[in-house]
């Protein structure tokens, strides 16, 4: 029996609509820009891709040879990019699963995450000992690098900001000059994720007990765990007011205006590890990546 919770939040539901199973533990996903498109990555060290319209789902045959901590789209494409415990970079292509395109390797330490930039031809990366490296993806070269922190994110629209943090803290830098716009503190424990919003004037971020919203430098909202363990979170992709929180047997949906909290309590008895949404579909779709090898489909 299926035991995934629907949300309910003012009169409309985040209901789970497909599943598909992969043969390793996952830790991340991302849409491509049509929506078309789920790639999700774990400990394997192989891509899982999910063809959304079919129900088709498929492995690479080649793989990094370690974990694979992150994977993003690239926008308006089917490449795709994946970080790796292996301190290497890889770039695919869905309709091209056999097929590994090119790769980075010049970090000296587990390259934990990587972004690329919304307007093309940019892919920055950053690995555990908080080294950014910046890549231009035409010429395969790397073009720039700072010492900034783990986890990266660029506004949306313009990519004039990259959102970098390092351990508890949140530093927004203008990109390319890496100027520091402003520092963002106020988590106690290491953020496990950040996210902008789609207008690129909130930023979203978690550490395992702690929700925060940030805005022209400064903490909106907040929402404490009270013992649930968060890992990952997203603005939904139609209510751009509402947060998607998820962790240890946790999903749950927070309402920054008016700090309305939706829960059903245990999503299941597994770490959901990756959020990822897309605006590209009349559904709205987000997408869930977790421990126990599943990625769902919620609408």
């Amino acid at each position: 029996m299926d035991n995934t919770p629907q949300m309910i939040r003012d009169g409309y539901s985040i209901q789970h609509f497909i599943s598909f199973t992969s043969s390793q533990k996952l830790l991340s996903c991302d849409f491509s820009s049509d929506g078309n498109i789920l790639a999700s990555c774990g400990k394997s060290g192989k891509p899982f891709i999910c063809y959304i319209d079919t129900g088709d789902c498929v492995t690479t045959s080649k793989s990094h040879s370690s974990t694979i901590l992150e994977v993003r789209f690239q926008p308006g494409s089917t490449i795709f990019a994946t970080s790796s415990a292996d301190k290497t970079v890889k770039l695919w292509d869905a309709k091209k699963p056999g097929t590994l395109l090119s790769g980075f390797d010049e970090h000296e330490a587990q390259v934990r995450s990587l972004d690329f930039h919304p307007l093309g031809g940019t892919l920055c990366s950053s690995d555990t000992s908080n080294v950014i490296k910046v890549w231009d993806l035409n010429q395969r070269v790397r073009i720039n690098h700072c010492i900034a922190g783990s986890l990266v994110r660029f506004q949306p629209g313009s990519g004039k900001l990259l959102a970098v943090a390092n351990q508890n803290v949140i530093a927004i830098l203008e990109f390319p000059s890496f100027d520091v716009k402003n520092i963002l503190k106020g988590h106690v424990k290491d953020i496990n994720s950040i996210c902008w919003d789609v207008t690129g004037n909130m930023i979203a971020s978690v550490s395992e007990d702690d929700v925060r919203v940030w805005s022209d430098g400064q903490c909106i909202f907040e929402y404490q765990s009270d013992g649930k363990r968060f890992q990952s979170i997203i603005f939904h992709p139609r209510y751009p007011d509402v947060l998607v929180v998820a962790g240890f047997q946790c999903l749950e949906l927070l309402t920054v205006e008016t700090r309305e909290i939706r829960t059903k309590g245990d999503a299941s008895d597994v770490l959901i590890t990756g959020l990822a949404a897309t605006t590209a579909r009349s559904e709205f779709d987000i997408a869930s990546a977790s421990s126990n090898s599943v990625v769902k489909i919620w609408k």
